[in-house]
């Protein structure tokens, strides 16, 4: 089932990215369409309320609590049945889901862009809210199978993976005020790159400097054995990506230092192949 559940979020994205050409005369006519649809939908939109779950891209999510702006939202999934002890299994009134333990907060931008798509009832949110909110526990009926942390359970994988996506689709706003940056993460680079780190060794073996500056980031140093990004304030806390070669290497927060074990030996071989893509 997990298998299937990354098959089809797969799809789903390449689907969205999928570019489909059309002529200028078909192109009136969706133009003409998109009018009278908005026209209807401007008239006709309903203020969301607790329960409704609503699509957006291929995240799902459901409303939680709209007397505060942003709307509180549970992250949900139609795969129930990867959920864990954590998460509350609910009948919507058109199929069964999975209610999260993972807190968003909806603006006007994204509901906009969402399509409402079922509607589970308010007890059932009420019992997340209270787990969530107040520590109870949940009914043991209405959840899945517990797991062991950092043992590769399909649960945990499917929570790691949910937690990600949506966080970039919906970020929680919520952060502003609670989160606190980290002061430090450290990753193990060599662990990703082993083949080009001996390329970069080889080519840049008689270079002689000991820090580099990244203008839009911060600076990029060398500390004993290990490269430190410090990042600028304005960056600390960002939501962001960060990529070596292409390779994903970390995907959250940013700390305020970033610590890379390694065993290139300049600051240039890391900048050459270091890129940020920022939320």
């Amino acid at each position: 089932m997990y298998e299937q559940y990354i098959k089809d979020i797969e799809n789903s994205q390449e689907q969205m990215e999928t570019k489909i050409e059309v002529s200028e005369k078909e192109l009136e006519h969706l133009r003409d369409a998109q009018k009278l649809i908005k026209t209807k939908t401007n008239l006709t939109t309903e203020e969301p309320q607790p329960g409704d779950v609503y699509q957006f891209e291929n995240v799902y999510y459901v409303i939680s609590d709209v007397e505060e702006y942003p709307y509180e939202a549970f992250v949900t999934s139609p795969y129930w049945e990867l959920a864990s002890d954590r998460d509350l299994i609910a009948d919507g009134e058109k199929q069964r889901w999975v209610i999260e333990n993972l807190v968003r907060y909806i603006e006007d931008d994204v509901l906009n862009l969402s399509v409402k798509i079922d509607h589970i009832p308010k007890q059932d949110i009420k019992i997340m809210q209270d787990y969530i909110h107040e520590g109870k526990k949940l009914p043991q009926e209405k959840t899945g199978l517990s797991y062991i942390e950092g043992e590769g359970f399909y649960q945990e994988l499917f929570k790691e993976n949910e937690r990600k996506r949506t966080l970039f689709l919906l970020p929680d706003l919520n952060y502003e005020s609670e989160f606190e940056i980290d002061e430090e993460v450290v990753i193990n680079l060599s662990q990703y790159i082993p083949e080009l780190e001996n390329m970069l060794n080889q080519r840049l073996a008689a270079a002689s400097f000991d820090a580099l500056i990244v203008k839009e980031y911060g600076d990029i140093t060398k500390e004993d054995d290990n490269f430190v990004i410090y990042f600028n304030e304005e960056y600390s806390g960002t939501l962001a990506k960060v990529f070596v070669d292409n390779i994903l290497i970390f995907e959250g927060f940013l700390p305020k230092k970033l610590i890379l074990k390694s065993t290139l030996e300049h600051p240039q071989t890391l900048a050459e192949v270091l890129k940020i893509e920022l939320k």
